[in-house]
């Protein structure tokens, strides 16, 4: 699949009616989510017949992504049961439901029975919920040989989630900024668009 025709298709997506703000939910833009995705196959062969986990999953956007681009297994994580249906009815609309399963669960106190080789996951920014981007990590690293997470760009975060991730026994063997649009999801939001610094991080943990 083509990178524009991932993108095309995850446009395409059903979205969640609406958001939490103590759960920090900022869906994942389909480019964004085309883009990630589609390079860490192309680049480092992470999606392809490897088993891929969606912590906090949303509607399915990186899930699915991860599904259309040849992940021999998906599972898609996400604590609100309103947001398991949008995935479910989105991977029901392209005919992969048999490859995808969706888990309702907290993904700090995640526990899978089978092996996990890539983790995709815009989690939490940590802001309102303040160290929940860290939980989401943790649980990350300690479930996947591979991790691609997206944090907020600063240089005083990139020191404080290096050294967590090493600390983890983790490495971060690649990082990219890229501006991620908020949309106005909740009532304080006076933009229609805010751009936001993002980082990219791929993790690899170490044997």
């Amino acid at each position: 699949m083509r990178l524009r025709d991932l993108e095309i298709t995850l446009e395409s997506l059903q979205k969640l009616e609406e958001y939490s703000m103590p759960l920090e939910q900022y869906p994942t833009p389909a480019p964004i989510a085309a883009s990630v995705l589609y390079a860490a196959e192309m680049e480092h062969k992470d999606i392809a017949n490897r088993t891929v986990c969606d912590l906090g999953c949303g509607n399915g956007v990186l899930a699915i992504g991860a599904a259309l681009l040849g992940a021999r297994r998906v599972i898609g994580i996400d604590v609100q049961s309103k947001a398991l249906k949008a995935s479910q009815m989105n991977s029901r609309m392209l005919g992969i439901d048999d490859i995808v399963d969706w888990v309702l669960g907290d993904v700090p106190s995640l526990q899978l029975c089978c092996p996990i080789d890539t983790v995709v996951s815009n989690p939490p920014f940590g802001v309102k919920n303040r160290g929940a981007d860290l939980r989401f990590l943790k649980t990350a690293i300690s479930i996947a040989d591979v991790i691609y997470s997206m944090h907020l760009s600063s240089e005083k975060n990139r020191v404080f989630l290096s050294k967590e991730i090493e600390s983890l026994g983790a490495t971060v063997t690649q990082l990219e900024t890229f501006q991620f649009p908020i949309g106005r999801l909740f009532d304080h939001h006076k933009k229609t668009k805010h751009l936001v610094d993002v980082d990219l991080y791929r993790i690899c943990v170490r044997a």
